[in-house]
């Protein structure tokens, strides 16, 4: 059995605030730590459950937080920026055209996620780049980084099985995937800058466990396939980031701060949102 596994880090136990997240500012090599331990205890999962093969891919900031040194034995690590897909590089098997496993994945873990940008009780919530998307809408549909991520994985045939996070990703989750999905909550959100995070014992416990039941559900997995042609929406802080992306030729203006595209390979809208990103975000003024 062939697993995937997106690693992101606001979604880990313990991490309540940006900064922990960030290179270089004070608690992120303790958060970088607490991560490495979520994904030691759901690997240790999934390999008792009969998983042959792992791949994870590094789906926070500029992708270089895991240490390829500190992963299990056997565990292959996906890593650096830029690459296709972002979050989810690979999870069709293949980076680039170039294949990186010789058969498909049978399904996805997401660990460490986080909710959609607008919730205001889940920590650190946000889609993609926290400073651009204001609201992302796949087909009308409210969704975050669990949406977008699952969709492209049921574009490619990799069903989603596991989410771990705080219990607002969890629900997130839950209502868009439905009860098939095995998440576990690792912490419980107050606000968007604090939770109550769970003894650490008991989550990677839990999130162990959490694995092997998500595998032994195999027969019950299901993809998060929507419904084509689809349309994805893009909502931004600032009338000059959907100028900014509207200069991309699939992308049609709906308002003032509204992108919107349509089409039905869904990975192409993928890499449009990925690149609409990168085009508002140099539009971000600094003093205004």
């Amino acid at each position: 059995m062939r697993i995937y596994i997106s690693a992101d880090l606001e979604g880990i136990n313990g991490i309540v605030h940006s900064s922990q997240t960030q290179p270089g500012e004070p608690g992120y090599e303790r958060a970088v730590q607490l991560m490495h331990k979520e994904l030691a205890a759901v690997i240790d999962g999934v390999r008792s459950a009969g998983a042959s093969e792992i791949f994870i891919a590094d789906a926070h900031w500029d992708a270089r937080n895991l240490r390829i040194e500190l992963l299990p034995q056997g565990v292959h690590l996906i890593s650096g920026w830029q690459r296709p897909f972002s979050m989810v590089a690979g999870v069709s098997g293949s980076i680039g055209g170039k294949p990186i496993i010789d058969q498909s994945f049978d399904g996805a873990f997401f660990v460490g996620y986080h909710a959609r940008a607008g919730v205001a009780c889940g920590v650190l919530s946000h889609t993609y780049r926290a400073q651009v998307y204001l609201d992302v809408r796949l087909n009308g549909k409210a969704v975050g980084e669990t949406g977008l991520n699952a969709a492209l994985a049921g574009f490619f045939g990799v069903p989603t099985a596991f989410l771990s996070g705080d219990d607002s990703a969890c629900l997130e989750a839950k209502e868009l995937l439905g009860d098939r999905l095995t998440t576990v909550v690792v912490k419980k959100a107050i606000s968007r800058y604090s939770a109550v995070c769970l003894p650490e014992n008991e989550v990677l416990a839990a999130l162990r466990q959490g694995a092997i039941e998500a595998v032994n559900k195999r027969d019950y997995w299901s993809m998060y396939n929507v419904a084509r042609p689809v349309t994805l929406s893009l909502t931004m802080f600032d009338p000059a980031m959907a100028d900014a992306a509207e200069l991309l030729p699939e992308v049609k203006r709906i308002d003032d701060r509204t992108v919107e595209m349509t089409n039905d390979d869904y990975s192409v809208l993928f890499r449009l949102m990925l690149a609409c990103g990168v085009l508002a975000a140099n539009r971000k003024d600094s003093y205004f």
